[in-house]
């Protein structure tokens, strides 16, 4: 009896194992620090208790951005309101687009002969899975992604061609839901259906014969309201809910408004005059006028809630802080050799692409951090479409053909 005791003592004694809730809190990080972060925040972190409090600390994803950018600071601009999850979330996805762009392998989409002519309209919709393209010939195109649900069936199989869609170049696209606004040099701007074949008019949208040539249209989803802007100057502001006719318009700018970008607060407007106009939506006025340099015109923009990126016509990027009267703050040198014609920020990567034909991928920190480059290959690009996936096919680059 005293044997057999003894042998279960001995092997209760021998199966007994440290688990990770045992582990010292120093030793438990130093194995987080091999793991991904999307493993510890949406895995580890919900196991229990215990684990939650521990990775809850903004000072550990602090420290993980660091590492991987120690001479920079993130993000570019503080936030402006406290965020639990800001720093977590941002590590995340940082360490997502690091990976993702560092093996410098990029899927390139090409279209074989269905827009004859430069294409200046790219617009990606559904997570990528849907691109239309709006070119000089005055075509639309509708074109359904390659993917392993929707593989390529033939050359051009997945492309569907809208011919004459304007009488004149299409230059700009934006939507709301699920209806496209084009606009184009025929001084109109027009809606279309986005069905599973292809796309179908709604609505034509006319300005004032003084209006000019249309150079880009902008969308705020949250109000049902798109803005476009003209080479005449004037900003015309649409409600997608009524008729045809603009609900306001204003001229902020001395030269051609070349850029807009929107939210429900602001309108945000580019010019050749070198400079960004702001319109207050809720007062109903411009709200500040700012000149982002003397010898350059700013040519595209991105506008998030905490942070304005400004490209200009001299390769240079500005940031403005919208928390504060958007004020000039900070300009970079990209490192282009020609004007930015795309910008975006996002939480995990800060995207230009610029007219001497390269699209430069860097880190959103102060200053930024040259992550990769690629050549397109077909001359310069107009602009980059971009929807924030974790898949580079997601990445669509709009030509100017040589």
């Amino acid at each position: 009896m005293d044997d057999e005791n003894a042998s279960c003592s001995y092997d209760s004694e021998d199966d007994a194992q440290l688990s990770l809730p045992d582990l010292p809190v120093e030793i438990f990080l130093h194995i987080c620090s091999f793991l991904e972060a999307s493993t510890l925040v949406h895995g580890l972190s919900l196991v229990c208790k215990q684990f939650y409090l521990i990775l809850k600390d903004d000072s550990l994803w602090k420290a993980r951005i660091n590492h991987i950018w120690p001479d920079a600071s993130y993000p570019l601009l503080r936030p402006a309101r406290p965020d639990k999850l800001f720093w977590k979330l941002s590590c995340v996805a940082i360490e997502k687009q690091t990976a993702l762009w560092k093996d410098s392998v990029v899927d390139k989409l090409i279209i074989a002969s269905a827009q004859y002519s430069t294409v200046d309209a790219l617009l990606l919709m559904h997570n990528g899975t849907i691109c239309i393209a709006g070119a000089r010939d005055r075509t639309l195109l509708y074109w359904k992604l390659p993917s392993h649900e929707n593989p390529p069936s033939s050359e051009n199989g997945n492309t569907v061609c809208t011919d004459s869609a304007h009488n004149g170049w299409i230059w700009d696209l934006t939507a709301i839901d699920n209806t496209i606004y084009s606009c184009s040099w025929d001084q109109s701007v027009k809606s279309w259906m986005l069905i599973n074949t292809g796309l179908v008019k709604l609505k034509t949208y006319e300005m004032n014969t003084a209006s000019g040539a249309l150079l880009c249209v902008s969308s705020c989803p949250e109000q049902a309201l798109f803005a476009t802007g003209s080479y005449s100057r004037t900003i015309f502001v649409f409600d997608s809910r009524s008729g045809h006719k603009p609900i306001r318009q204003y001229r902020p700018h001395t030269g051609a408004v070349i850029k807009l970008t929107m939210n429900s607060e602001y309108i945000l407007s580019a010019s050749e005059d070198k400079t960004v106009s702001v319109w207050d939506q809720r007062a109903g006025r411009t709200m500040k006028s700012i000149t982002i340099s003397g010898e350059a015109f700013p040519m595209c923009m991105s506008m998030q809630r905490d942070c304005v990126c400004v490209g200009d016509s001299t390769a240079k990027l500005h940031v403005l802080n919208p928390k504060n009267d958007f004020e000039l703050v900070k300009s970079y040198s990209t490192k282009h050799t020609k004007g930015i014609t795309g910008v975006h920020l996002a939480h995990g990567c800060l995207i230009t692409s610029s007219k001497d034909g390269t699209v430069r991928i860097s880190s959103p920190t102060d200053p930024p951090k040259l992550i990769a480059t690629f050549l397109s290959g077909f001359g310069e690009i107009a602009s980059v479409s971009i929807i924030y996936v974790y898949r580079k096919m997601s990445v669509l680059l709009k030509y100017l053909k040589t």
